[in-house]
């Protein structure tokens, strides 16, 4: 049975759920013109961000159908749904994720901060700041100088500076006479110059100092963010590219700068949102979780009343590294993490598990197996990869369906990336999938991708010169969860 073909409408609210979406127009749902920016959505860039556009429309559309009462979104990232969840003053709000710099940039995005108590506070650590560096200016303005000269360091290599940048900094302090506390992690110099190093632990220092716990956070996350710009990493990349060595040599970021204009930023953003909030009157209860999305252990059963999520599009590895993307940060911050747990988070996510030698097929999607099929006389090994992180959004689709109540609605951002030269249609996939476990398809919506953040092209079979064009549109699945 085809189950694209085979929708079943069986109340009234699927009706004008589906009445509604037929009745937009076709380049409807790809918000080119809006501010995909505003409000705390502006604050810090994450990978594959879901433009808060779709979710807030969702919910419009939805809320005047029938009550939301309950709101998840099991692939938070961000926290695009959940900041749209206040917005539409939905009164309780889950989001989960495994990533801990996803939880934490969410938990700054969805806490409404008094602008009063921000701005005095904000004026505060600028102030201790510039202290700071006025104090040790001669120290921190002359150390890439004197470690390259005394010492004889390249600091664009890996060996020497690179490795050990921890050790040569402290002597340094001990022979200047500076108190400022240096990160300790594995190949800090390759991916930061010393004056910049210092220059960050300095900002990090004068943070701490901020008592309020919420606006501290609210810092870190500004500070978060100025770290990548004046790393070594290559701009525009979510993994861990460095730039070449010759720019690294030349490379001298205003990381003061950075951060203050990061930081004036995100103020603006919190400002319009906490006013947007006090506008709307918003009790929205939030609950964000470090949860696995195969498992949400903390979300009660059958209480959900809407999903909206958008999960990977493939496993880590051969798709978006999260796990590369948050590492730098991560090693920045204090968030109770051994460099264990940073360094294996990609391998937490999604098609983590490894299928070399084959595997039996088990996923109840006919479409998933065909394909499946001729990537294995392909690529036995990528075939692997594939059929992995479809075991695990199987898992997800099984345990999202057992935490929403009959009637539920699901809506899945996904889109259909190739591998081999084979499109691995996942929108068709979630739909056989959630057949499975209760959920019953509606609808898929087509939207254009703009503004892309990837590559227009990439290499998916890995062979020099060979070239397929990026995925230039995404497609939302709905699902509805149906009575036993």
């Amino acid at each position: 049975m085809d189950i694209i073909n085979n929708i079943k409408i069986t109340t009234q609210n699927d009706k004008k759920l589906l009445e509604a979406l037929d009745a937009l127009p076709a380049n409807y749902w790809d918000f080119k013109a809006d501010d995909v920016r505003e409000y705390t959505h502006g604050i810090h860039n994450y990978p594959a961000m879901m433009v808060c556009p779709i979710s807030r429309n969702i919910l419009r559309i939805v809320q005047e159908i029938r009550p939301v009462n309950t709101l998840l979104d099991p692939f938070m990232g961000s926290g695009t749904v959940v900041v749209e969840g206040m917005l539409a003053n939905i009164p309780q709000v889950y989001g989960t994720d495994i990533n801990p710099l996803a939880l934490f940039l969410s938990k700054v995005k969805t806490t409404r901060l008094a602008s009063a108590n921000l701005q005095s506070e904000s004026q505060r650590l600028l102030e201790r700041i510039y202290q700071s560096c006025e104090k040790n200016r001669t120290q921190i303005n002359g150390v890439d100088n004197i470690l390259h000269d005394r010492y004889e360091l390249d600091l664009t290599a890996k060996k020497g500076w690179g490795e050990n940048a921890p050790v040569y900094l402290k002597k340094y302090q001990e022979q200047n006479n500076m108190e400022i506390e240096i990160p300790n992690f594995k190949n800090l110099g390759y991916w930061f110059k010393p004056r910049v190093i210092l220059l960050l632990s300095l900002i990090k220092s004068q943070i701490q100092k901020t008592e309020d716990k919420d606006i501290r956070d609210f810092f870190f996350i500004a500070f978060s963010e100025t770290i990548r710009f004046v790393s070594n990493r290559r701009n525009g990349e979510f993994k861990m590219f460095r730039m070449p060595a010759v720019k690294v040599k030349t490379f001298e970021p205003d990381v003061i700068r950075e951060f203050i204009s990061i930081l004036n930023r995100n103020i603006e953003k919190m400002n319009a949102f906490t006013e947007r909030c006090c506008q709307i009157d918003c009790t929205t209860k939030v609950s964000i979780f470090r949860n696995n999305a195969t498992i949400l252990k903390d979300i009660p059963d059958g209480c959900v009343d809407l999903v909206i999520t958008s999960p990977p599009y493939g496993d880590s590895r051969t798709t978006v590294a999260y796990g590369e993307y948050s590492r730098l940060s991560l090693q920045w911050l204090d968030l109770d993490l051994s460099e264990k747990e940073i360094m294996g988070i990609d391998k937490s996510l999604m098609g983590g598990n490894k299928f070399k030698n084959g595997f039996k097929m088990t996923i109840p999607s006919r479409t998933l197996q065909q394909s499946l099929q001729r990537l294995q006389s392909v690529d036995l090994e990528r075939a692997g990869d594939v059929y992995s992180f479809y075991l695990d959004l199987e898992k997800a689709i099984s345990t999202i369906s057992r935490k929403t109540r009959i009637d539920g609605y699901h809506f899945w951002v996904v889109g259909n990336r190739t591998v081999k030269g084979e499109t691995l249609l996942t929108d068709r996939v979630i739909a056989e999938v959630g057949q499975r476990y209760g959920m019953d398809y509606l609808s898929t919506i087509d939207r254009n991708i703009v503004n892309k953040v990837m590559p227009m092209q990439n290499s998916p079979t890995n062979q020099s010169g060979k070239k397929s064009a990026t995925m230039t549109n995404e497609h939302i699945v709905v699902l509805k969860k149906r009575k036993c």
